[in-house]
């Protein structure tokens, strides 16, 4: 059986299992919302539909920021790398 987690990853895992709760929240606000839409008044699931999508848009944009954080931290650790071995 292969490993998928090791130490120099045990960070993206991390990341992945917050994301997953986050998604797994999402997707229990949206059953809720959605199993009672017919017993809260419009304004109400109105509310709720706004909120979901609030929460949809920052989880996008803030999985896509911090992805994007640890691609640039590879890449300057790769340059690093690089340098160093041309100076030697």
């Amino acid at each position: 059986m292969k490993k998928i987690i090791y130490k120099y990853n045990l960070y993206y895992r991390i990341q992945q299992l917050i994301i997953f709760i986050l998604h797994l929240i999402l997707l229990k606000w949206m059953y809720f919302t959605l199993s009672n839409a017919g017993a809260l008044t419009t304004s109400e699931v109105l509310y709720h539909f706004i909120g979901m999508s609030i929460m949809g848009a920052a989880l996008i944009r803030g999985t896509a920021y911090w992805a994007k954080h640890h691609y640039i931290k590879e890449i300057n650790i790769e340059k690093s790398k690089n340098e160093e071995s041309k100076n030697k």
